[in-house]
């Protein structure tokens, strides 16, 4: 229970300061049109949602090596 916990907050810490560094490099002249920041939030929860996305499909394939070799839990 512990290990995918530790695996996506260290996962989440790494990742989440390049993911918001490239997105919004990325539409940064798309950002400084919108005042509002509705734009902002919405790239940022599609941004994360990948993200997520990502690191379920990452664990899942660690879980899967870790199983196939008798040594998980």
């Amino acid at each position: 229970m512990w290990k995918p916990l530790l695996f996506f907050s260290v996962w989440l810490s790494l990742s989440v300061p390049l993911q918001l560094i490239a997105v919004f490099t990325i539409f940064q002249p798309l950002l400084a049109v919108d005042k509002s920041g509705i734009t902002m939030l919405g790239l940022l929860l599609l941004s994360t949602i990948a993200n997520v996305y990502l690191a379920t499909r990452v664990w899942k394939w660690i879980e899967d090596k870790l199983y196939k070799r008798k040594t998980f839990m």
